[in-house]
């Protein structure tokens, strides 16, 4: 979609479908804006009255009003005043976009002020373009590769009283968060057979060409120099070999911080020897949802060309069960120089993402943060709304925790303290990569930690629960959700800011 600021008054701009926000009232809807419009026609609020139609979020009620010279108006409803959210505002975006859609309509949007929603009009027009894209993705899984929406190729946007300018930042904004958020659905919704760990290398080359980011690829021949045993060795059960993609910003102003975001790449994880049961298994080509989050947040970081020096590490690999894959009971040699016991195959992604952080931290960064579907114990502790969030820097988490309530891809804190990296001790190695069934998601992060140097801020993000859902809603279809692209890039531009 494209998204323009257009002049004239909402009377008389040609188009087929005015869209028009409205807030819930006390009794009703408030119609003012419509009936003034409409020419004071007392006879359409008995319509719309009649209709059922209140107000209420997301609501959204077409009105045939042959005075104008569009002829249509689309009603949607904010709800009431005092509980319009920027995650209500991106909804409402949505739930306008898709009816929009099904009109097939040159469309005009009169776009809420700063009276109407509490918000400023930058703000506003971000989310709302990132609601009315968000909805328009792809309708599932099937239909990943399309680029494009369904709905109307471009939205004029009126400001009213308004601030044009603000509007303006506020739909490029939007358009930039919208973009790396879909990036990241649609490779989570590829076919595992469509996004190797080496396809999923050409995918992320193919975006850092087009944002301008610079891109190196390490294969099993790098990897063995690297001694990274993590990434060879959960990828040693597939003939699709593992890899290690990295992406770095081509130039960055003097003094700017380095920011590094790990992301778990497991193209496909059938839990190797310690294999899943059958059920649901076909949904783990979703495991690498942390992979296509830190891509999509690196594509908006680009885009908008934050200053900031920028590393994006992706360890990929299939998690597969053939004769040659890894064991319970074997010992890897990890990058770091540490050696892990293997108890369990299927707890594949912190053996990944450990080599990955050591590489991370190898690059001075100011901040680390990983994130990854890594324990279904989070996703069973704080369902579908929240990630969790654990680590070492609680000025990082507090920055992640505000960017999640911006962008509405939330997160909640989880401790990590020493009794949790006390309890993975080994007795044949340095650590091993499981810890008791209580406090699961507690244990994986306490693992991770240990590639991480003390002195460096470090967060972990369990996105296990968000980063897929069987429901199809306002801001998307059934399938990936591209979670936590927007949440990083707005956490990288606060660190920055």
């Amino acid at each position: 979609m494209r998204w323009t600021v257009s002049k004239g008054s909402l009377g008389t701009l040609a188009a087929d479908l005015l869209i028009l926000p409205v807030l819930e009232g006390k009794k009703g809807p408030d119609l003012s804006g419509v009936i003034d419009l409409a020419g004071g026609h007392g006879s359409l609020r008995g319509v719309i009255e009649g209709a059922g139609f209140t107000g209420a979020a997301t609501s959204t009620l077409p009105v045939h009003c042959p005075g104008l010279k569009c002829g249509w108006v689309l009603l949607v409803g904010l709800g009431r005043p005092d509980a319009v959210s920027l995650e209500g505002l991106r909804k409402t975006g949505g739930a306008a976009a898709l009816a929009a859609r099904s009109m097939r309509t040159r469309t005009v949007l009169a776009m809420p002020t700063l009276a109407v929603t509490g918000y400023d009009d930058e703000t506003v027009a971000r989310c709302w373009v990132e609601g009315a894209e968000m909805a328009l993705a792809p309708a599932g899984p099937s239909d990943a590769r399309r680029s494009k929406g369904d709905g109307p190729g471009t939205w004029k946007v009126l400001p009213g009283s308004a601030d044009a300018a603000a509007i303006r930042r506020g739909l490029q904004q939007g358009e930039s968060a919208a973009m790396g958020c879909l990036e990241a659905r649609r490779l989570v919704n590829l076919p595992p057979n469509q996004l190797t760990p080496r396809m999923l290398a050409d995918e992320a080359r193919a975006m850092a060409d087009r944002v301008g980011l610079k891109c190196t690829v390490m294969g099993p021949a790098q990897l063995k120099r690297l001694k990274a045993g993590g990434i060879l060795g959960v990828g040693q059960g597939s003939e699709n070999e593992p890899c290690l993609i990295c992406l770095e910003s081509k130039s960055a102003p003097k003094g700017a911080p380095t920011v590094a975001l790990v992301g778990k790449g497991v193209t496909f994880d059938t839990g190797g020897i310690s294999l899943k049961p059958g059920a649901k298994m076909d949904l783990m080509k979703a495991d690498m949802a942390g992979a296509a989050a830190v891509l999509g947040a690196a594509a908006i970081v680009a885009t908008r060309k934050m200053p900031v020096r920028l590393v994006t590490l992706v360890p990929s690999a299939e998690n597969m069960p053939d004769g040659r894959a890894i064991k319970p009971a074997d010992v890897l040699n990890m990058a770091s120089g540490l050696t892990v016991e293997v108890l369990n195959t299927d707890a594949e992604g912190r053996l990944i993402l450990a080599d990955a952080l050591h590489v991370a931290c190898g690059k001075k960064p100011d901040f680390v943060v990983d994130m990854a579907t890594l324990t279904g114990a989070c996703a069973v502790a704080l369902g579908q709304e929240f990630a969790g969030v654990m680590g070492t820097s609680g000025e990082l988490i507090e920055v992640l925790e505000q960017a999640g309530g911006e962008t509405g891809e939330r997160v909640w804190p989880l401790p990590l303290i020493d009794a949790h990296r006390e309890a993975l001790k080994s007795k044949v190695a340095d650590i091993k990569n499981l810890g008791a069934r209580e406090g699961g998601a507690l244990t994986a992060a306490a693992f991770l930690s240990y590639f991480v140097p003390d002195d460096v801020a470090w967060a972990h993000v369990d996105i296990a629960g968000p980063a897929w859902t069987e429901k199809t809603g306002p801001l998307g279809p059934r399938g990936g959700t591209g979670f936590g692209a927007r949440l990083l890039a707005r956490a990288v531009e606060l660190l920055v800011d």
